[in-house]
This record gives C-alpha cells, sequence and structure tokens, in this order.
C-alpha cells in the first residue's frame, strides 16, 4: 500500500542547502555543462560533484590538522583498529568513553583500518576519521566520513566549514575574523572543485573512443604546446591544501573565461609604461622585455605607438605583458590617475593568444613565425589568491630572477651539469616609481599588480633534444580522462614497452634524474631549489626520464657562506627572501619542496596505482641519496662538514614539515608554521 501523500515531507531541491560560495558558481557551471553537454539537466552536472568536492576538501582540512599539529589543538590520538583502547589519560570529553562507542559511527571497512581521533576539550567533542593507508612523512589517506563525536553520539561532518566553529573555540585560529575567512574560503574551494571537475567531465567525454596515449590526450585539453596541455588536466589543485582551489577575488565566470582547466586559450593584453616609472632588470648580455616582446608580438610596436599621449614617443615607454583579468579589474581602478596623466598606457586594440598554466599567472604565446616553436614564456601580475597568497609578482621577484639567473649560468659554467636545468629569467620590468627602492607600502603594491617576466620555454633548453618532451611533474599525478588512471601509469607503461623494465626501475631511474644534481647545488654551493611537482618538468625521451627543468626562481634559498668559498655572491633586492639565514634554511626549502612534495606525492601515487610498496619506493630514494653524498665526498671542493651536516638533516629520525594548514588557520601567508613528522628516509 502506498504511503499517504499527505505525510511525505515536499522535495528540497539541492540548490537550496548550498551554501553562498556553492550557489555562486551555479549558473556558471550550469551554462559551462549545457554548452558541452556534460549533464541533463545541466545544473545537475555541477550539484552532483558537489558531495565528493565536499568530503575531498573536508579530508584535505583534517589531514592537515593531524599532521599540522596546529596551535590550541591537543595532540591527535590514532587508534590501531576497532579493538583498540583510549589512552587513560584522553583529554576531556574522551576521557572515560569506550573506543567501541567512538568508532560505532564509522561504519569501518576492515579490521584493518586506523583511526585518527582529534580532541576538541574547549566544545566537548572529538573529531573521528578511519586511517586508510599513511604515507611517507606523516601524510594520511583518509576514509569513509568524517564525524563530530560527543559523549551524546555522533554526527556525520557534511562539509568542512561545520568544523570552523569547534576549531575556533579551541583558539586554532589567530583570531574570529581569521575563523570566518577561512570558513569562506573552504566554501570556495569546495564550490571551485566541484566546478573544475565538470572540466575533467567533458575532458572524459572527448577522450572517448581514442587511444590513451599522451599525444591523444593532449587533444583533449588542446594549448600552445604538449606540456601545457596536460598541465591542463590538473584540476585538484594543490595536493593536500584545504583551500586548494580558491580563487579569492575572482568570480566563477572569470575562471570560466581564464582558468586553466575551462580554456587552453585566453588574451595577452599590454602596458605602456613611462620609463621613469618602471625599473628594467636583465641578466647579463640579454634584451630588455620591451625589445623581446617587441620582437616576439608582430603589429605589438604599431599598437603602441598609436596608443600614446599626443607628443609622446615610443621610446620613452617600456611594456609590460599584463593579464586580461588585471587589465579589466585592476588597471582602471589601481592606476587611474596615471593613466589619466599618461604615466601608464593600456593599449586598447591589440592582444595575443596565449595559453594559461596551472598558476593562472603564467601563460605560454602561441607559436608564430616571430616566436618558433617554443616561445618563452611570461609571468605576470594577478591579484588573486590562490592557496595562501595573492598571486601578484612582486619587486623582489622581477628584480632577483635575472639576478638569480647570472648565478646560476655562473655555476652552471663550473659543473656541467648532466640532467639539471634551469629555465632562466633573463628580463622583467614592473611599474616603480621613483626614488625607489619600495620593499613595502603603497610603492610595492603599484609595483606588484603592474609587472611582467620572461621566463625560457622548457623546450628550448639544451637538455630538450628534439624527440624528448618535458612534462610538469604535476601533470604526472594528475588522472587520465581516458583511463582514470595517474598519468605516471601511462609513462610507467611506455618506459616498460622500450626497457622492458617495470616501475622499480622507473623510479631508480626517475631518481637518478632528479635527485643528485640538486643535493649537489645544495651542499656544494647552498642553494636550495623550490622544486616541488609543480615547478618542476621531467623530460622524457622514449619513456624514459633524461634530465629534470627547474622554473620559478621567487622561492629559491641561497646561504652566502657556501657561495662565497667560490667567489660567487648574488644581490638581491630588499626584503627579498633569496638569502637563507642558515642551513636549516636550506633545509627546510629543498627537503619539503623536493622530498616532501615531489617525491612523497609521486610515490604515494605509485604505490596506490602500481605494483611497488611504498617502503621499497622510499628504500630507493635513499639509496640515490646515500650514493650522491659519498660521490660528494669524493669532491675536494666540497667540505665534508657541510656534507654532513645536509646529510645527517636529511636522513633524521623525524623531518621538519611546512604546516600549510596550521599556517593558513593563524593567517600566515610567507612565515613558517612548523610541525615533526615521521621520516621516511631515517636509517
Amino acid at each position: 500500500m502506498p504511503p499517504d501523500e499527505s505525510t511525505l515531507a515536499p522535495a528540497v531541491p539541492p540548490s537550496l542547502s548550498l551554501t553562498d560560495a556553492e550557489r555562486a558558481a551555479l549558473d556558471a557551471a550550469t551554462a559551462y555543462a549545457r554548452g558541452h553537454d556534460l549533464a541533463e539537466p545541466a545544473e545537475s552536472g555541477y550539484l552532483d560533484l558537489l558531495p565528493d568536492a565536499r568530503r575531498n576538501v573536508l579530508r584535505r582540512l583534517v589531514g592537515g590538522l593531524l599532521r599540522g599539529s596546529p596551535a590550541g589543538l591537543p595532540p591527535a590520538i590514532t587508534l590501531s583498529g576497532p579493538t583498540a583502547e583510549l589512552p587513560a589519560d584522553a583529554p576531556r570529553p574522551l576521557s572515560g568513553a569506550t573506543a567501541e562507542r567512538l568508532l560505532a559511527p564509522l561504519d569501518l571497512p576492515d579490521e584493518r583500518s586506523a583511526v585518527a581521533v582529534l580532541p576538541c576539550p574547549a566544545s566537548g567533542s572529538a573529531i573521528v576519521v578511519a586511517v586508510a593507508e599513511r604515507h611517507g612523512y606523516g601524510r594520511v589517506r583518509l576514509i569513509g566520513d568524517v564525524h563530530r563525536w560527543t559523549p551524546g553520539g555522533a554526527d556525520r561532518v557534511d562539509h568542512p566549514n561545520e568544523l570552523v566553529e569547534p576549531l575556533n573555540r579551541e583558539g586554532a585560529f589567530s583570531t574570529g575574523e581569521q575563523a570566518r575567512r577561512i570558513g569562506a574560503e573552504l566554501d570556495e574551494s569546495v564550490a571551485n572543485l566541484a566546478f573544475a571537475r565538470l572540466a575533467r567531465r567533458r575532458f572524459a567525454d572527448r577522450v572517448a573512443g581514442r587511444d590513451a596515449s599522451i599525444p591523444a590526450l593532449a587533444e583533449v585539453a588542446p594549448a600552445a604546446d604538449l606540456a601545457s596541455s596536460l598541465e591542463r588536466l590538473v584540476v585538484e589543485g594543490h595536493p593536500f591544501h584545504p583551500a586548494a582551489k580558491i580563487r579569492r577575488g575572482m568570480s566563477p565566470g572569470a575562471a570560466l573565461a581564464y582558468a586553466p582547466e575551462f580554456t587552453g586559450r585566453i588574451d595577452l593584453r599590454f602596458a605602456a609604461v613611462r620609463t621613469d616609472y618602471v625599473a628594467r632588470p636583465t641578466a647579463t648580455g640579454e634584451e630588455s622585455l620591451t625589445d623581446r616582446l617587441y620582437g616576439a608580438f608582430e603589429g605589438l610596436a604599431d599598437a603602441v605607438e598609436a596608443s600614446l599621449p599626443a607628443g609622446r614617443s615610443p621610446e620613452e615607454y617600456a611594456i609590460v605583458p599584463v593579464h586580461p583579468w588585471q587589465y579589466h579589474h585592476v588597471l582602471p581602478d589601481r592606476y587611474g590617475d596615471r593613466t589619466a596623466d599618461g604615466r601608464v598606457v593600456p593599449i586598447p586594440e591589440y592582444s595575443r593568444p596565449v595559453t594559461p598554466l596551472l598558476n593562472l599567472r603564467t601563460v605560454v604565446p602561441c607559436s608564430t613565425d616571430r616566436t618558433g616553436d617554443s616561445p618563452p614564456h611570461l609571468k605576470l601580475a594577478i591579484g588573486v589568491q590562490t592557496t595562501n597568497v595573492v598571486r601578484t609578482l612582486s619587486p623582489q621577484a622581477a628584480h632577483n630572477g635575472p639576478r638569480i639567473t647570472d648565478l646560476l649560468r655562473s655555476i652552471e659554467k663550473r659543473e656541467s651539469f648532466g640532467r639539471l636545468g634551469f629555465l632562466d629569467e633573463p628580463a622583467a620590468t614592473c611599474y616603480h616609481a621613483p626614488d625607489g627602492p619600495h620593499p613595502e607600502g603603497e610603492c610595492f603594491d603599484d609595483a606588484r599588480h603592474l609587472s611582467g617576466l620572461l621566463r625560457e620555454s622548457p623546450y628550448a633548453h639544451p637538455l630538450v633534444s628534439e624527440e624528448a618532451v618535458p612534462i610538469a611533474a604535476s601533470s604526472l599525478l594528475a588522472r587520465s580522462p581516458a583511463t582514470d588512471r595517474p598519468l605516471v601509469r601511462e609513462f610507467t607503461d611506455r618506459y616498460a614497452e622500450t626497457t622492458g623494465a617495470g616501475v622499480e626501475s622507473f623510479l631508480t631511474d626517475y631518481l637518478e634524474t632528479v635527485v643528485p644534481e640538486q643535493l649537489l647545488l645544495l651542499s656544494k654551493y647552498g642553494i636550495a631549489l623550490e622544486s616541488h611537482a609543480q615547478n618542476t618538468y621531467v623530460v622524457f625521451d622514449g619513456g624514459r626520464p633524461v634530465a629534470t627543468l627547474i622554473r620559478d626562481f621567487g622561492g629559491i634559498r641561497a646561504l652566502d657562506e657556501r657561495l662565497r668559498r667560490y667567489e660567487i655572491s648574488v644581490e638581491t633586492y630588499p626584503d627579498s627572501d633569496v638569502a637563507a639565514d642558515g642551513r636549516r634554511d636550506l633545509h627546510r626549502k629543498l627537503y619539503y619542496a623536493l622530498f616532501q612534495n615531489h617525491l612523497a606525492e609521486l610515490i604515494a601515487t605509485l604505490s596506490r596505482h602500481a605494483p611497488i610498496e611504498e617502503s621499497t619506493c622510499w628504500d630507493l630514494v635513499r639509496a640515490e641519496c646515500e650514493r650522491t653524498f659519498d660521490a660528494l665526498r669524493a669532491d675536494p671542493e666540497a667540505p665534508d662538514r657541510w656534507i654532513a651536516r645536509d646529510e645527517e638533516a636529511l636522513f633524521a629520525e623525524s623531518a621538519e614539515h611546512k604546516a600549510l594548514t596550521a599556517m593558513r588557520l593563524r593567517g600566515k601567508r610567507h612565515e613558517y608554521v612548523t610541525s615533526r613528522v615521521p621520516n621516511p628516509l631515517a636509517r
């Protein structure tokens, strides 16, 4: 007998339970889904993806809390399984609770699962979640639902913003305002992640019926080149930052127009700035950025001349490449008075097609007769916050890029690296009021919002032969829209076809390519590269990794004590972070970026999706590092005491972890918050 219809609750449209950020993205997501026939009705494509996006961001947040030990929170408790018992000194409200009651709502998939418990004494509760796997450096893979447990029962947490209030009561945030800000960031990250996953669905539709080869995958996300195409497949954002997909300041409609997951082409704009209001640093022997832009873009010189105020000559101006979002949203307000008096001149009738890369602000011009097949990349200013910082381009970055280029070139001449290359930053231009430098204040903000930097294309580097292809390491972690496997599995399969060897041999070759010369640069010269997965290109030839290229010198650290031994130095812009304040600063930079970020993410992915154990992977890493340190000790120019200290830090029982979640809770952007995590390289 059917139920009495009068007793049935009315159906609630999913859109009524959305957060403000999720609702703000709904219209743009609906238009995108309708335009590409992704769902029927069109809005269901986005709404269906929201629950998993909420779970994903929630797990990133909880994983960051467990790993980063934020101030104000008691230490997490780990229970090895359903039969484990809580420690006798467990804080309130857990004291007296039984493990059975605590774990009952989790519906653990099997008895091997561990359980993480994060006490929240001030709110009389605890955050409880099952742990499927523990990876290197304390990384955890969480499964199932997150619950907020109280002595009266447990409630499932459905959205990460539900944890903001209890975390705030514990004192985890620096201020109440920061708590509100983080809540908004979590909301936006969920909305943007669900929106971005619509793009993955579109990529999957495009690849349907095709082979799963790398060239075929590049065709489903067309861009300036193959590497840029594969970078467009990275839609998840930062691998473990809870606000991985925020783009604060950029609307969902703007993301649709400019974000790489949605488009392979945006229109690069330009502005002319009077030469007495610009800085134009260049590396030794290099042309200015203005001359390079005139040489690369046909018609730019004529467009500039036509746009200048009457009586002004093009020789009186330098050219700054401008992101189109910045051109329309920032230039009119911030530089309005300078536009009126001719100090800043937007070029309204001229643009050129470029592909945006993963970080939004770096773009790759499309090839032309003038640029050839490997046009240089352009790093632009964009006043949009992603992860912890607004992605403008500071005067420090503009000035230091060419200077660090000179520094690295001088070392390359001494060392003749066989597998490590650097993508030069030979020229930059930024708005720069007279009487500088300007390391802070309004003049600093003016400089960082109107600036551009030239970067060498990976395809132009000598380590990239005609048959080889450079691939951003972050792309290797992205899931193939054809097979739903990580792209690195396509490369291991190609490697096996080429060499007849398996995953362990692939990883050995990868480590031989990525690790030794970066450790040499650290121990011998005191230079730590920020070689995380997004900053690293790995060059593949016939399926075999053969070289490493590092892009973005903004996060590099250099220790003057070690450089002086070779009569090398680098002069940086005031208040720059380049100068390391000791070897710990070097270790914190390279060991986090290369080992905790780049290699740890690759190894976690391989161990989950390929026939290899994670412990075996870390044994291979340790062996490669030991061989490298042994070789360095045989170099008479490298002091043994430096090598010993670097080796001791790398193989210590625990490692210093850059706690991104804890940094964000406290409102830290550039100042590190760290925690100690288990070191998989410990002997």
